[in-house]
């Protein structure tokens, strides 16, 4: 009983923050880094430097070297 009044009064004073899940791993993210990869790549970090190689990530995020 104690956990779920912990999580209700949570819930009110954390502002709630947008989950997205990796198609990759199915891990769910809500930080701002793997939101951008996510978002670029549709792979989280982890997934991302696993799978994909430098020119690739390169040109989803439009990097001139």
């Amino acid at each position: 009983m104690k956990q779920k009044k912990w999580e209700e009064h949570l819930k009110r004073i954390l502002p709630e923050s947008e989950e997205v899940e990796c198609k990759n791993c199915g891990l769910k993210f809500t930080d701002d880094y793997n939101l951008i990869c996510l978002g670029a790549l549709d792979l989280c970090l982890l997934c991302a430097n696993r799978n994909l190689d430098k020119p690739t990530i390169e040109r989803a995020y439009n990097v001139k070297q």
